[in-house]
This record gives structure tokens, sequence and C-alpha cells, in this order.
């Protein structure tokens, strides 16, 4: 009803085509197939479900750090006020991974995720607090972006530099549009196939035998033909045994049809589709039919390229917007190191070849491998590449 009453007033005030970003906020979302999308229900998606998991976990797995800007490299800063805000705890109630989990689906599910930056009287970041997105409105003021909040109750504003604001995809800079916005046909596709099968199995689901009598039976006969059947033959544990079936009865096995065929590639390909709209490969979602890549390896390669960094680059480059100026020596950048190591064999050939060319050193290899150092860094020698011997000809010799 509340639902309707809104679609009512849109079409009267003279927005019968409301902007996805308001149908987004309303959770409003026509789809052809009749279902009705919203970012709540498609969660109910397995497809989408997945993708949202596989994003938002992958990205909330990597630890985020903020690092000073030396002459020639970079280095942690710890000292920061920053770092433990982003690296361990953002606010009284999260960890960062939680934190940043719940960042990303945000915006997958809204194209927006917003989070209050709570500052001391010194102006330093102390929390950030997320928002759920349907209580954030935005407008524009003499050129500067005011939010509006709601929140039990209470209406508050607050300037951009307040508010650390992640978008999605944008047409217009200012507000994100969500994957489940621009997927919903496809989402709308695979709900209604899911309706329609689960409905079919609880109205009119085929029976898996047919026995065909060459008499009428009562209730009393047909009950106990089933159960008889049922005793003998139900369970995974009977399966495969023989019937032997007298007094007439013909006991037919119904098939599986092409329209049944149909159905379950129709599921499939919703899959391969929502798959795509969130640029993941199917596999990673549990489509074994879809292997895109030899191994695993160059599979993660391909997760972390085409996949994560967008998203990763997308909030570091808000936060050293918001947070950390862009003109100061520090920035925010995610580790990406862990996604980025090979199988053992590779690491370890590569390795020996670094040590082998004089770029690596073994403290340093110990350091990525995660294992102690062998000695103090003081007493522990530079690794000298090894030379070729001496080419010994017959001169020499003689």
């Amino acid at each position: 009803m509340i639902r309707k009453a809104i679609e009512y007033l849109l079409t009267k005030s003279g927005f019968a085509r409301p902007e996805p970003w308001l149908r987004d906020t309303l959770g409003i979302q026509e789809t052809w197939s009749g279902a009705e999308v919203t970012a709540e229900n498609s969660l109910q998606s397995s497809a989408v479900a997945a993708c949202v998991r596989l994003l938002s976990e992958s990205v909330a797995s990597l630890p985020l750090f903020v690092y000073r800007r030396t002459d020639d490299d970079k280095a942690k800063a710890p000292d920061h006020p920053l770092y433990a805000i982003l690296h361990d705890q953002p606010n009284d109630y999260q960890s960062a991974w939680t934190f940043k989990q719940q960042l990303l689906s945000h915006v997958l599910l809204y194209g927006n995720a917003y989070s209050i930056i709570d500052r001391d009287d010194s102006g330093r970041v102390k929390a950030l607090w997320p928002l759920m997105p349907g209580n954030v409105s935005i407008r524009a003021v003499d050129g500067r972006l005011v939010y509006e909040v709601w929140q039990n109750g209470k209406r508050a504003e607050y300037d951009s530099e307040d508010v650390l604001h992640v978008r999605g995809p944008s047409l217009d800079g200012i507000r994100g549009m969500s994957i489940i916005s621009m997927a919903r046909q496809g989402i709308g596709l695979d709900q209604a196939l899911a309706q329609h099968g689960a409905s079919t199995f609880k109205n009119g689901g085929r029976p898996g035998l047919i026995v065909k009598t060459p008499q009428v039976l009562n209730n009393e006969a047909r009950q106990q033909f089933v159960k008889s059947w049922a005793d003998q033959f139900s369970g995974a544990l009977r399966a495969g045994k023989t019937a032997l079936v007298d007094g007439g009865f013909d006991v037919q096995e119904i098939k599986s049809s092409n329209d049944d065929a149909q159905f379950l590639q129709s599921r499939q390909f919703s899959v391969q589709e929502i798959a795509r709209w969130f640029r993941v490969s199917a596999h990673m979602i549990g489509d074994p039919s879809r292997l895109a890549y030899a191994s695993s390896e160059v599979e993660m390669l391909a997760f972390l390229q085409h996949s994560l960094r967008p998203w990763l680059v997308n909030i570091e480059s808000e936060i050293n917007r918001t947070l950390l100026p862009w003109r100061t020596q520090f920035f925010a950048e995610f580790s990406i190191d862990a996604l980025q190591r090979a199988d053992t064999k590779s690491r370890y050939e590569s390795y020996a070849i670094g040590i082998d060319k004089g770029f690596l050193e073994v403290e340093d290899i110990r350091k990525w491998e995660n294992l102690p150092p062998k000695r103090t860094p003081a007493a522990a020698p530079a690794m000298i590449p090894a030379q070729p011997a001496p080419e010994v000809t017959a001169d020499v010799v003689q």
C-alpha cells in the first residue's frame, strides 16, 4: 500500500518517470518478468548474494594502511592518527573488516556508501560512523554538496567534508547507481525462474512414477499400495532395489523432458548474466561450467585486476580526498600482496632468480613469507650473486 501510494504521488506530482537513484531509495524496481527487485530481496538470489559476498569480503580481507611518502618510496605510518582507524577499528562497535565489508556491500546494493566523519576539537578524525543509504539525501547548494541525514527520528545536515561518500558508477558525479538497479532485469528473471520452480514443486510438481492399475482402487487400497511402495523403495539406502509388481500393475517412470532441460539452462544463464553485471567470473560464484582460466593463479590475478582493483582505487580515492588532503605527505592504500602471491614453487623460483641477479636479499624474502629474521639485520650479510666460472681453455692448461 505504501509503495503504491508513493508511485501515485510521484505520478501526480509530474515525476511519472523518477530518476534511478530515487527509485533505488524508495525500493521500487520494475522488471519485465513482473518480479519486484529491491536491494534486500535481491540477496535471495544465490548469484547476487555470492557476488556481493565475493567482492565485499575480498576487499574487507585486504589490509588498509596509511603510508608516508619518502624521497624514493613509501613507508607505513603507524604513528598517524588515521592508521589505527583504517587498519584496526573505525568506530566503537565495528572492526576494520566489518566496516569495509559493509561499505562495499552498500555500494553494490544501493549505489552509495555514507559514513559520518567524527572529529575531535582539533579537527583530527577519531571515528567513522556508517549510515544506511536510505536515510541520506543529497542536494547541491551554492556549488557545494549538503547531506541530509535522518536518524532516530531526527534530521541533521552535514557538509561534504564531514561525510565519507563512496559512489558506484555515476552519471552526474553526485549519486552512484547500484549494480542492482542496472541488473534488475536479469535479477528479476532469476527470481521469476526460482519462483516458477518452487511453485511447480509445491502445486503442480510431477511424480517420479506412474502406476496403472487394471481396475479402480478404493482409497484404502491406494493408501496401502503407496505406503508399501514407500516402505520398500523410499530413501537413499533403498534406492536401486528391484521392484516386483503383481496383480496387473504397470509401473512407468517419468523422464526429464526438453522443457526441464531448458529450465535448467535458463537458470544457469541467469547466474552467468548476474556474474557479468558484477564483473566476476561465474566460476568464482559456483558455476563449474564456466572455468575461464587455465590455472587458479591466473584466475586470481584476473579477479584482482578486473574485479577488485576498480573498487579498491575508488575507496582509496575517496579516503585520500576526504580524510587525507592530497597536499600532505600521507596517503591510504590497500595492500594486495596476499592476492598476488603465486604458488610456492613459482615464488621460490622467482626468489632464486632475484638473489642470483642481486636485486633481492634473504631477509626481504623471509619477511614476505612471514618468517622471522634469520639473524639481526645488522649482522645479515648481503647475498653475493653467483658468478659463472671462467671458461678453461687448452692454452691455460698448458
